[in-house]
């Protein structure tokens, strides 16, 4: 005869354990650096530095191919900053079982950045709402693209 206690142990382990990821959502977002100082009317440069869950891969910024969505960051327009030229990885060339040519990926860990020009004005601490929209690929199986939204946020003077 089972233990009944033992049965009941069983649910008191936090539903997380039980949680999977679902299929394509790929990228961890590891931490977010701002280099520079943010004063008004100063200039900074974010860093966006996240990582691919291994197994998977996403195509880069320059897709191998027009089919394939490669991989955007985009920062909503916020009074008090001036979005720069956004700044990818070169991707990796990965050649995948049944596709003819290689793809432009990003596997493990890369890095993003954007300059970011404060105006005299700009009140700080300044939030930017950003969005790392990306296509994750297992093999040659692709899934729904996927969006990770966070907020780039520029400290105020200390």
């Amino acid at each position: 005869m089972r233990n009944p206690l033992s049965l009941f142990g069983l649910f008191l382990l936090p539903l997380p354990m039980f949680a999977q990821e679902k299929p394509g959502q790929a990228v961890i977002l590891d931490r977010i650096e701002i280099k520079g100082q943010a004063i008004p009317g100063g200039k900074v440069v974010a860093v966006i530095q996240a990582h691919v869950t291994k197994g998977y891969h996403i195509h880069s910024n320059q897709p191998s191919d027009p089919r394939y969505i490669g991989t955007r960051l985009t920062l909503e327009a916020t009074a008090g900053a001036k979005v720069g030229t956004v700044a990818y990885p070169k991707g990796e060339l990965e050649k995948v079982a049944g596709l003819d040519k290689p793809l432009s990926v990003y596997d493990g860990p890369f890095e993003i950045s954007v300059p970011l020009g404060l105006g005299a004005s700009a009140k700080l601490p300044l939030t930017i709402p950003a969005t790392l929209s990306y296509q994750a690929c297992r093999g040659a199986v692709c899934y729904v693209p996927q969006k990770l939204t966070f907020d780039i946020v520029l400290p105020a003077r200390q």
